[in-house]
């Protein structure tokens, strides 16, 4: 009877330790920064809507649209040469819808965009 307590102490002993372990790497992994439990990236949504507003031609446009008039997806993650396209709703003057369509393509993992 002696020996299965032992063992038994053994075994729980042992499983702390293993336990301790697994609780002592995952905290040093987050401290350092690990790529794997850090957030995606994604773009800055109101730096992406003023890129996209200063890149269209205001003269197609009755009234010069605001940022509030960008629409772009929404988290759009830093991959380098994501492209998507990102709508500017602003009046028309008849002549012209006053809707604009805009390119943007994600150069770099930094963020850099192209717009067209």
């Amino acid at each position: 009877m002696t020996d299965q307590r032992s063992f038994a102490r053994t075994v729980i002993a042992l499983s702390l330790a293993v336990i301790a372990c697994c609780a002592l790497t995952f905290t040093i992994m987050l401290l350092a920064g690990s790529p794997a439990v850090q957030p995606q990236r994604v773009l800055d949504q109101d730096a992406l809507a003023r890129a996209v507003l200063n890149n269209v031609n205001s003269a197609d446009f009755a009234k010069p649209p605001t940022i509030d008039d960008v629409s772009c997806p929404a988290s759009i993650p830093v991959e380098t040469g994501r492209e998507f396209e990102c709508k500017v709703i602003g009046v028309g003057d008849g002549h012209r819808s006053g809707n604009a369509w805009v390119k943007v393509k994600i150069k770099d993992d930094q963020g850099d965009l192209s717009l067209g």
